[in-house]
């Protein structure tokens, strides 16, 4: 007969020390892994420079080179950052389809070279995308052809299954998404977030604006298993460009146009409606300085970290002057703050932490690029 021992200090007589874990609890704590805050910004005179802030929010290294610097082929031009799963996906050259990924992989901390861009994603401004657990989703920003197809970009099979040949059996690939667009000519992908399945991609969309409100706007989803859009109705999500879904709050979370935070309930994948989700926005402005409409300028970054309603908003604030570009040529705000919803319904802030440093900037349009990985 087998039988379980307890070896435990309290089984054996010994007692457990003020502080002291059992096995069990160190396994526990290794198993979680965790999490910290990659911040890309464009510090370097040759390039970019991927940051990595630890969880307590001290910044104190960002004068640091950082865990991984990427020259740029092309002084003073915008390079491209994404992610999926705990790997950032840069292109170098954004304009150029002969130009190869980089993946820098952030747990093993190397990198990879990775397939260049698709032509349909070619180009500085136009391009979007959103990730899922293990896929990245690539579209344009603005609508010039309303047939074409989403890009995928994916870990899975080569056509080469021979482990022994040159050629991997395994690597990153695009894929077009087998479905059209449902949105027409000249529309504007405004803004679009992830449902809490994990599966499902709302996007809203508006035409050219007119007088000076968009001529018409509309709410579709896409189901990334069943490859199947459907419509929502004539509405549109209440924040500006990419939603995070949070479970403490039950919403998703995300930057207006005038630069406000605000929430809103979660839409429903079956339904269609005629008036958006309910929302609520903060009263007070987090940004130092409002969105500019009139004229290109770096933009502020609303970057989730974690289930317990956390957020970090860095925002690029450039100086004014000759020494506008180069060393030292923009102050770095990063606020990382709580939400809740007050006893009466309200959105508000909690924990709210304000820090700013001088940092060098040498991509005027470059927006600081945040991922929590």
């Amino acid at each position: 007969m087998n039988r379980i021992i307890d070896t435990s200090p309290e089984a054996i007589g010994g007692k457990r020390r003020q502080g002291q874990a059992s096995l069990y609890e160190c396994a526990g704590k290794r198993l979680k892994k965790q999490k910290h805050l990659y911040l890309v910004l464009d510090d370097w005179s040759k390039g970019f420079t991927i940051h990595k802030i630890d969880d307590d929010g001290n910044h104190s290294d960002l004068r640091k080179p950082g865990v991984l610097r990427v020259n740029t082929p092309v002084p003073g031009r915008c390079m491209t950052f994404d992610a999926i799963g705990s790997n950032i996906f840069i292109i170098t050259n954004p304009r150029c389809g002969l130009t190869p990924s980089l993946i820098y992989d952030t747990e093993a901390a190397g990198l990879a070279v990775g397939p260049p861009r698709p032509e349909p994603l070619l180009g500085d401004n136009n391009n979007t995308s959103i990730g899922t657990a293990d896929t990245l989703y690539a579209f344009q920003h603005f609508i010039t052809d309303p047939q074409q197809f989403l890009k995928v970009m994916s870990w899975g099979p080569t056509d080469n299954d021979d482990p022994w040949a040159e050629r991997p059996t395994m690597d990153w690939r695009w894929q077009s998404v087998e479905s059209p667009w449902p949105f027409a000519n000249n529309e504007i992908i405004a803004s679009y977030a992830l449902h809490p399945d994990g599966r499902t991609i709302f996007f809203s969309a508006h035409s050219k604006y007119v007088n000076p409100r968009p001529k018409s706007i509309r709410t579709f989803s896409f189901d990334t298993k069943q490859c199947r859009w459907r419509s929502h109705g004539e509405w549109s999500l209440p924040f500006k460009g990419q939603g995070y879904f949070d479970t403490m709050l039950d919403a998703w979370v995300g930057l207006n146009m005038d630069g406000y935070v605000c929430s809103c309930q979660v839409a429903s994948r079956s339904s269609t409606s005629q008036s958006p989700p309910d929302c609520q926005m903060l009263q007070e402005r987090l940004l130092c300085n409002p969105p500019n409409t009139r004229f290109p300028t770096p933009k502020a970054t609303l970057t989730h970290v974690g289930n317990d309603a956390k957020f970090c908003l860095a925002e690029c604030v450039l100086r004014e002057g000759d020494d506008a570009f180069g060393r030292d040529g923009c102050v770095l705000h990063i606020t990382t703050f709580g939400l809740k919803y007050s006893h009466k319904g309200e959105l508000q802030t909690m924990n709210r932490i304000n820090n700013s440093y001088t940092v060098s900037k040498h991509a005027p349009l470059f927006s600081p690029v945040a991922f929590w990985m």
